[in-house]
């Protein structure tokens, strides 16, 4: 093995790392980094050249999220988060195991809107409260929310899928059946989702079909019978409803 000296370790006084992003560069004290996530910690402590050079690199990230990464990782940011900065912490605090940082953002997302891109990020990235509320909003209105829960038969979500398909079978009218593999559902799912909004709607016209028909008798009960009034009701009601195709 090369017997070649390792540069000395970073000083820790003032900023003492430089990272290299995409579009920049962040000077940062590496302590932070290190306290607050296992990842960075694992890195800059190792024998890899991460852990002894002034710089690391990390590719496919933007200097603006990096910033507003490292300032909520300071125990002084009161630096409030936004719809755009809580979707991008949360990816930054997944990735680099900040757990405190995302539960913040887990929290906040909550006040964001349901639907299926949201379950979904919720999902991937382990957010529990938000994933809960997702699915119970969802699960409340089946029919007005079926297109969006396609998303549970991509591989983030797929977990979740079993626990829906009970219900909606037993919305769209199917007998009971066993649930075909996700790439199946995946390919048959804008056929299921219709039937899953029509089938209440034809459930609601049987019934009014059924009630109608019962209304020539309940029109005769109704009227006097002075001059046959209650025959002739019954017998227009009935004339109505057979024009109609109801009888």
């Amino acid at each position: 093995m090369d017997s070649q000296e390792l540069p000395t370790k970073r000083a820790r006084v003032g900023p003492d790392l430089k990272i290299t992003v995409d579009d920049g560069e962040l000077e940062v004290h590496s302590l932070i980094l290190e306290l607050a996530s296992p990842v960075f910690a694992s890195m800059l402590n190792s024998s890899m050249k991460e852990g002894y050079g002034a710089t690391i690199d990390l590719p496919g990230k933007r200097k603006r999220e990096l910033e507003t990464f490292y300032k909520s990782l300071q125990l002084c940011s009161m630096e409030p988060l936004t719809k755009e900065t809580a979707r991008f912490l949360t990816q930054w605090a997944d990735e680099y195991q900040v757990d405190p940082l995302k539960a913040k953002c887990d929290e906040f997302l909550m006040g964001a809107p349901v639907d299926g891109p949201a379950l979904q990020f919720a999902v991937k990235y382990g957010l529990p409260r938000r994933t809960k509320q997702c699915l119970d909003i969802m699960k409340t209105d089946l029919a007005q929310n079926i297109h969006q829960l396609h998303v549970l038969t991509d591989k983030d979500c797929v977990q979740h899928l079993a626990d829906f398909w009970p219900l909606i079978i037993r919305q769209a009218g199917v007998p009971s059946m066993a649930m075909p593999a996700p790439e199946v559902l995946k390919s048959m799912w804008p056929f299921l989702a219709q039937a899953v909004r029509c089938t209440p709607q034809a459930v609601k016209f049987a019934i009014l079909e059924k009630e109608l028909k019962t209304f020539p008798g309940k029109l005769y009960n109704h009227l006097p019978s002075s001059s046959q009034s209650d025959r002739k009701g019954e017998m227009w009601m009935t004339e109505q409803l057979q024009r109609l195709n109801v009888l």
